[in-house]
């Protein structure tokens, strides 16, 4: 007999804006009954989960040798060999009628047990394919674990299967059912996975990964059941010890980052929005569609908060290798950005007297009376021109044009990088000038305002005047001829 084991990816419904939701899909890997599971990118190796073969009951009616145990029995030979047919068939929608025949024609039976476990087992197989069977099979597995309380499959499907039956609304008993499951799947993962459970055709490391798989779809379980109940703090901490366990599961980084970006924690939901989308594999992996929405929706909303892209192929990368976040993950939003720029300034204005006479003068002239400022207090005007003690603006040379013989030089007085300042020569600058107007040179001036641009920001001075810096040629004397 074969059963298959379930590898449910949940679909990503409502995880970023639009219409981002692949249907849900499932992969499912094959184990015969006494064996161990073994495939390519194995979900989970569950010690116990496989029903184990009826025992031999003694021929209805026969009775047990003195001092021998009462061994169970069959009713009669109708059900042993009802049994034996459902030990035989290899379909599990015909084992599920046979099953179900054995229920209603002997429904007390010493094997009561052992049918749950059949019936949990071909439950399972159908699941992944066929919905309508999963809310029988979580009945199953209650009934299952009301005769076995720590019986691990049992709470594994319900862990793995409960959420999916629940939806979005689930009700109070399923919740609970999920939780004493998903509890339970983790209280008993030492005890499964012993490491005298493994079998010798399987690796150390194949044992330690379905271990930290299994432990995965448990707190899955906790987390679905926590949003349910409105605790985000508890469904983040369950799912982050989820990909802590198995960091194998794109889609439930997707659902982890919209968790985080629901709660405003941008940067570890940018974390998670760059994993789900980058996360190719080994274990399941996102539909490459839904994935490249994922990056484009990653894209746009990193460069929203960051107020650019910088970075943004930094953290693609390292979701690329990893399931979370690094400690010292920083994002810097544009708010914060726009508050350190803020207090930068306000520090330089405290400090730089002409500086805070040069930030006033932009203000006043990109503001809503810009030309109103400007014809009243700045044209024609020497400045800063003595006033508060500022006698000179400082500037960085950005360019000079033209290079040899420039006639205009152009400053950054805010910033050395971005020009809001341009002095204006009647004259090119002799080539002694050039030793102390060098791009990349700070330089002192002072000057008439002659124009302004309001948007980008830009004074212009003419002819103004660069303390220390000759910015005429000298005049040529002719020598005179000596007349006779």
């Amino acid at each position: 007999m074969e059963f298959w084991f379930p590898i449910p990816q949940v679909a990503v419904a409502a995880t970023v804006p639009g219409d981002m939701a692949p249907a849900v899909r499932c992969a499912r890997f094959r184990k015969k009954a006494g064996m161990p599971m073994l495939a390519a990118g194995v979900f989970a190796l569950l010690s116990g989960m496989i029903a184990p073969p009826f025992a031999v009951g003694q021929e209805a009616g026969q009775q047990p040798a003195a001092g021998q145990q009462a061994q169970k029995n069959y009713k009669d030979r109708a059900e042993y060999d009802l049994y034996s047919k459902i030990t035989q068939t290899q379909d599990p929608k015909a084992r599920l009628d046979l099953l179900k025949q054995w229920e209603e024609k002997y429904a007390q039976t010493d094997f009561s047990k052992e049918r749950l476990e059949y019936f949990v087992a071909t439950l399972g197989q159908l699941a992944p394919s066929d919905p309508s069977v999963r809310q029988q099979l979580l009945g199953k597995c209650d009934e299952l674990l009301k005769a076995d309380p720590k019986n691990f499959r049992a709470m594994y499907l319900i862990s793995l299967w409960g959420p999916a039956v629940g939806g979005a609304s689930p009700s109070p008993d399923l919740l609970s059912q999920v939780d004493s499951a998903a509890q339970g799947v983790i209280s008993g993962i030492d005890t499964a996975f012993d490491a005298s459970k493994k079998p010798a055709t399987v690796s150390e490391a194949d044992f330690t990964k379905a271990k930290g798989q299994t432990v995965a779809v448990a707190h899955n379980a906790l987390a679905w059941e926590a949003v349910s109940k409105k605790d985000m703090a508890g469904a983040e901490q369950h799912y982050k010890e989820s990909l802590q366990a198995n960091p194998d599961q794109g889609n439930i980084s997707a659902q982890y980052a919209k968790l985080l970006y629901d709660q405003k924690k941008f940067p570890p939901a940018l974390f998670e929005y760059a994993r789900a989308a980058e996360y190719t594999g080994p274990g399941p992996a996102l539909p490459e569609a839904t994935r490249k929405q994922l990056t484009d929706f990653f894209n746009k909303a990193y460069k929203d908060y960051h107020g650019s892209a910088d970075g943004a192929d930094q953290i693609l990368a390292q979701a690329k290798t990893s399931a979370l976040p690094p400690d010292n993950l920083a994002v810097t939003s544009q708010a914060d950005l726009a508050n350190k720029e803020a207090a930068e300034t306000q520090a330089r204005i405290n400090s730089d007297p002409a500086f805070k006479m040069w930030y006033a003068i932009k203000q006043g002239l990109t503001g809503d009376n810009a030309d109103a400022f400007f014809g009243n207090t700045v044209k024609d005007f020497e400045i800063p021109g003595g006033a508060d003690g500022v006698k000179t603006f400082t500037g960085t040379v950005i360019s000079a044009d033209p290079p040899d013989r420039p006639t205009k030089v152009v400053l950054g007085i805010e910033d050395p990088a971005k020009p809001d300042a341009t002095l204006t020569f009647s004259q090119p600058l002799p080539a002694s000038a050039l030793d102390k107007i060098k791009v990349g040179q700070k330089v002192d001036f002072s000057g008439v305002a002659d124009s302004y641009t309001k948007d980008p920001f830009m004074l212009t001075f003419k002819d103004p005047t660069i303390p220390g810096v000759q910015l005429t040629a000298p005049a040529k004397h002719g020598t005179a001829r000596r007349r006779r």
